[in-house]
């Protein structure tokens, strides 16, 4: 498991942990918490496969991702023409909807 997904599961775990303390009004947070990390090593190892495939997709996604100043910049500029052109139209849109006269929404 990544650094940074195994400190989000932890914390997670923490706050459930100091949750169900808290709601039962009694109980060892330290044994809750060691029995949920337990738990936790015991999920991340049946779901090494899924996981896998997941982390590929992130950096894949990752490694695809431009923002519209990048895509502008490449000259990829018809997909970034085609969004900005939707977004403006959404606005106006909803400018009208809205009430605002025709000319202020354009």
């Amino acid at each position: 498991m990544r650094d940074s997904h195994r400190v989000e599961a932890e914390r997670v775990l923490a706050r459930a942990v100091e949750e169900e303390v808290r709601r039962a009004g009694a109980g060892d947070a330290g044994a809750l918490l060691a029995r949920g990390r337990e738990a936790l090593d015991g999920i991340a190892a049946a779901a090494a496969e899924e996981y896998a495939a997941y982390v590929a997709a992130l950096d894949e996604a990752a490694a695809g991702e431009q923002s519209l100043g990048e895509a502008f910049r490449r000259g990829n500029t018809g997909a970034s023409l085609f969004v900005t052109g939707v977004a403006a139209a959404a606005a106006v849109g909803a400018d009208l909807a809205f009430g605002v006269d025709a000319g202020t929404a354009f």
